[in-house]
């Protein structure tokens, strides 16, 4: 019975986060679309994970960013000139801690980029840089069919 109740449990994680994702909500602060009677015993162990977002970013852990692109095809050639000078200043910054830019092997105008950072002041810092405006620009002339990007925390991260 209490296996029963625990899988329940992380099902209605899973739908919780779901949700949160769903009304643009930080999945760290998706027990605040929660009604108090629905939060009960079981969310009281993880009620840790209940930040606010100042909170988050006045953590010191480093700041991934991953961003999940996908180019026009008529502008494949430019971005990827773009993107390497974006990705060659970046990893020359002082808070820049890894950044690396992936093609997906099943549509070559899908890119991934994996940013990690010091902290919040060199993700400030890089946001000021000409070799970002390359990329700020490019998305802002039209290059891309979307991009989206997800802030997190680093936690476990290789130290190359």
């Amino acid at each position: 019975f209490s296996l029963y109740i625990y899988l329940y449990h992380i099902h209605m994680m899973k739908v919780l986060f779901f949700l949160a994702s769903a009304l643009s909500l930080s999945p760290l602060n998706a027990f605040n679309i929660l009604p108090s009677s629905v939060v009960g015993q079981s969310t009281k162990r993880i009620n840790h994970i209940n930040m606010s977002s100042s909170a988050l970013q006045s953590s010191n852990k480093p700041i991934a960013i991953m961003v999940d692109a996908e180019i026009k095809p008529d502008r494949l050639e430019e971005f990827l000139d773009i993107i390497e000078k974006d990705a060659i200043g970046s990893r020359s910054e002082p808070g820049c801690i890894r950044f690396d830019v992936v093609q997906n092997q099943e549509n070559p105008c899908k890119f991934f980029f994996y940013e990690v950072y010091q902290d919040a002041e060199a993700v400030k810092f890089h946001k000021e840089q000409p070799h970002f405006a390359l990329w700020t620009d490019f998305k802002a002339s039209g290059g891309v069919v979307s991009s989206v990007s997800h802030k997190c925390h680093g936690i476990f991260l290789s130290e190359n």
